[in-house]
């Protein structure tokens, strides 16, 4: 199996639009330089915040595929996610046959699993498309419905998944993702999957850290990272209550997915509109955005 260590930061990033709500892949070579030159290590494409779920097959495996152009710098990590894990399974068998550095799949929403072993039982099906590079499961409760305890989850899927790496946790429940980081003297690899708390991940024994806000703040966050591996605990506290207020502001405008896509406009990577059902800013709300950015010393 392809051994990927994932650390430091990894911008989950957005899926660009044209005005008329299609997928524009001619945007993604300024994007992915943009977010080279700010120091982030790798990409989660596809997954929330990438609208991943209100793309279609198709559409998601060129979007995959054109991050790949710029794999030499960037470690590239998928979401195949899906209500199906036949679709989940194709795009897994899709990004392993062109080389991504490791899958990553969330619990299926709406019709979702009631215990450990159905969704064991789920991601098997979905990895063994991809046996060959890592396979991390994506959990976020609070949005796919999908509240398994990860711990179990671990020790089950070790079973039956053998190339099961570890978790992209979004969860506020930290003893339990603690509990997976320590499990086994670490033997998964636990990605922290909230921007706000990722002092708080790397405290508990984290190496980094997937989330939204690194596509244009990456450069306040990997402070954070050389202030904490430095032992500066206090500066690094500081750093992580100046970035929490960008992440307010996100939350202020629609909600972060809306709203770093709005940004990234803003500082000039053309990433379009939203998909419904999610609502674009207006005219009114970027101006006013835009004005409040300039609160803000991290995004420039």
């Amino acid at each position: 199996m392809k051994s990927t260590n994932f650390e430091g930061l990894i911008a989950a990033v957005v899926t660009p639009m044209t005005a008329g709500g299609e997928i524009n892949l001619s945007t993604i070579d300024a994007y992915a330089n943009y977010l080279i030159k700010r120091g982030v290590n790798g990409v989660f494409v596809c997954g929330t915040t990438g609208e991943g779920l209100l793309l279609n097959t198709v559409e998601r495996k060129k979007v995959i595929e054109e991050w790949m152009k710029y794999s030499d710098n960037l470690k590239i990590l998928v979401h195949v996610g899906s209500t199906s894990h036949k679709i989940a399974g194709e795009l897994a068998k899709h990004a392993q046959e062109i080389g991504v550095d490791a899958v990553s799949c969330m619990g299926p929403c709406y019709l979702p699993p009631r215990n450990t072993k159905e969704l064991v039982d789920f991601n098997k099906l979905v990895a063994e498309n991809a046996p060959d590079i890592p396979y991390y499961y994506y959990h976020i409760p609070n949005v796919s419905g999908v509240s398994i305890n990860m711990l179990q989850f671990l020790k089950e899927g070790q079973k039956t998944i053998p190339n099961l790496r570890g978790l992209k946790y979004t969860s506020y429940n930290t003893m339990e993702e603690q509990e997976c980081i320590n499990y086994e003297h670490n033997k998964f690899d636990i990605l922290h999957g909230h921007d706000e708390s990722l002092l708080l991940g790397l405290a508990i024994g984290g190496k980094g850290g997937i989330g939204t806000s690194y596509n244009v703040s990456s450069v306040q966050f990997n402070k954070i990272l050389s202030s904490f591996k430095s032992g500066n605990i206090t500066q690094a506290a500081k750093l992580q209550h100046e970035a929490n207020q960008f992440i307010k502001l996100l939350l202020e405008y629609e909600n972060s997915i809306v709203s770093i896509k709005a940004i990234l406009n803003i500082v000039g990577i053309d990433c379009g509109p939203c998909r419904l059902p999610l609502r674009n800013l207006s005219s009114e709300e970027m101006k006013s955005l835009e004005n409040r950015l300039k609160e803000f010393d991290l995004v420039l």
